[in-house]
């Protein structure tokens, strides 16, 4: 979620977070102290000659950045050499949940990393993790150090199957067994539904600037769910990734579906992850086809369904809407003018780059917003995107 009292921030932390080097030398000296050694499974206790360099920025949004990492290292008198993947966190805590959660750690540092430590030891298709260090005054900003994966480039197309039958298998698992200290179960079996119009409330509150039309379609949407929050009473909650998506997992050459980006994890319900993931599976998969993309949505609701130790059907629709109207509060909200802005950029980008027929994809790719070009595409993305809200709102409201 980006707020219009965070641009700045964000834009001062990009700019900093481009210099590689600095960060290679702060994390070189962070791993030197004797104290880092032997405290996780990334460095023997005895090594010596530490090195970091290489370090590439690979991803990213406007809450954290991703950088690759080489780290060299010599134990027993022979040179080791490790790809990792450091994630750094501008904002730690989600203002929006700090303003009305206060009984769970919400630090994003360590939510994620105590959930990649209990998949990874259960086996669930996580990167392993290293290190989480939630003091800033190391790095500028809390961290988290895990293992690079070698992946290959596949289509949501390709994969929808493994895509659904992972979601499933995490929320097959019994959350309770997991010991995810930093999280809490709802207080109730409609705490959960009657969470989301407050959660988007407070997210409209907060400083940001949308068009007064589509401020009055959010505001519809949030009375809308008001309304069905007794519909959605849920019988048993799970873990939840949170973000869900086509861009947060990837296929290693070894053909494993690896789950990444679990920094917004919490126990809830399943239809949530599947309604959220639904939208993203539907405009990646062929933005030039409705009636595939279509097709390939519903093939992955089925296939969920299909592995789903429980049944998500009465509550589907109402989680497709708190996933959709998140996400487009999320765009509406890094655009001044929304409708301006689909007009220029729409004219400039296909005026400037005529070749450029696909600008959704960077949707999947936030942190090369900052160059001029990707921001024009990515917002004309943002555009497309909001005007999808707003036909499946009036879609849902005909129901």
């Amino acid at each position: 979620m980006l707020f219009g009292k965070t641009i700045v921030n964000a834009l001062r932390y990009s700019a900093c977070t481009r210099s590689g080097g600095a960060i290679g030398s702060r994390l070189e000296n962070y791993l030197r102290y004797p104290s880092r050694n032997g405290n996780s499974n990334l460095i023997p206790k005895d090594a010596h000659t530490i090195k970091v360099s290489n370090v590439l920025k690979i991803g990213g949004g406007f809450w954290n950045d991703v950088f690759s990492v080489s780290l060299t290292y010599i134990n027993g008198g022979i040179l080791q050499h490790r790809n990792l993947v450091l994630k750094t966190y501008l904002e730690n805590i989600d203002p929006v949940l700090k303003a009305y959660v206060h009984d769970e750690d919400l630090r994003k540092c360590a939510r994620e990393f105590q959930v990649l430590r209990s998949l990874g030891s259960i086996g669930f298709p996580v990167p392993e993790v290293y290190i989480c260090e939630c003091d800033s005054r190391f790095l500028g900003y809390p961290f988290v150090i895990m293992q690079k994966e070698e992946v290959v480039q596949k289509s949501i197309n390709e994969i929808v199957d493994c895509f659904a039958s992972t979601l499933a298998y995490l929320h097959n698992l019994k959350v309770a067994e997991l010991g995810i200290a930093v999280v809490r179960p709802p207080k109730d079996e409609y705490a959960f539904a009657r969470r989301w119009p407050i959660h988007f409330k407070h997210y409209l509150n907060l400083e940001t600037k949308h068009d007064k039309r589509l401020k009055k379609d959010f505001n519809l949407a949030i009375r809308w769910l008001n309304s069905n929050v007794s519909n959605n009473y849920c019988p048993q909650y799970c873990l939840l990734h949170g973000d869900y998506h086509p861009s947060n997992v990837c296929v290693t050459k070894d053909s494993r579906l690896i789950v990444l980006d679990w920094d917004s994890i919490e126990i809830g319900d399943p239809a949530y992850d599947v309604g959220y993931a639904y939208h993203f599976v539907k405009f990646f998969s062929d933005p030039q086809n409705s009636n595939s993309a279509e097709e390939t949505a519903e093939r992955f609701v089925s296939e969920y369904k299909r592995n789903f130790h429980g049944d998500i059907s009465t509550r589907l629709e109402f989680y497709k809407m708190v996933g959709l109207l998140g996400t487009s509060i999320y765009y509406s909200s890094g655009l001044s003018n929304p409708l301006y802005a689909y007009k220029y950029h729409r004219r400039k980008v296909l005026t400037t780059f005529p070749f450029l027929s696909g600008p959704l994809i960077l949707l999947g790719f936030p942190f090369l917003r900052w160059s001029l070009v990707a921001r024009q595409l990515a917002a004309e993305g943002d555009l497309l995107w909001l005007k999808y809200f707003e036909s499946f709102l009036e879609e849902t409201l005909k129901r």
